[in-house]
């Protein structure tokens, strides 16, 4: 998802121009798709990033996501959200060790986790209210946000388990 809005915003397309062009078949960029439904090859070639990259990033493995945005509001702060994020194994962010959040804190609703044109011009907002999920209440930073080595390791740990 990150990747995705930066890449967005850093160049200035508006959000149903990236969704449709996610996968292969022809979507509906408001409707968006499921996260594991992305064609990595696409998603890879856009973004000139490796493949394995792309596929860390939606995490494409066996494991039990939930369906729902799950997120960390210190992390959405700096623009980030991680994959591990939406595993229902991991409870708390892996790194700054705070219980995960489903609900927004304005109106109390959940918001699927789905890849369309309004995460990608409003990310880190709620899908209801269009409420800031972020720890500040506002966007998070225009600028490119990267991981401390130890706050990548702790990421590693939790997705390895």
């Amino acid at each position: 998802m990150g990747l995705l809005w930066k890449f967005a915003r850093l160049n200035r397309l508006p959000g149903h121009a990236v969704a449709a062009h996610l996968c292969a078949r022809t979507i509906d960029p408001y409707e968006g798709i499921e996260p594991f439904d992305i064609d990595v090859r696409l998603v890879a070639q856009m973004l000139d990033i490796a493949h394995k990259s792309v596929s860390a990033g939606i995490g494409k493995t066996f494991d039990s996501t939930s369906p729902h945005l799950r997120y960390c509001p210190r992390c959405l702060n700096q623009g980030y959200h991680a994959h591990a994020h939406q595993l229902l194994r991991i409870r708390l962010c892996p790194i700054h060790e705070k219980p995960l959040l489903t609900l927004c804190r304005h109106c109390g609703r959940t918001s699927a986790y789905r890849l369309d044109a309004q995460l990608l011009d409003a990310p880190f907002r709620c899908r209801h209210c269009r409420g800031y999920h972020t720890r500040s209440g506002t966007a998070p930073p225009p600028h490119h946000f990267a991981l401390e080595p130890k706050e990548r390791t702790a990421i590693i740990r939790a997705i390895l388990g």
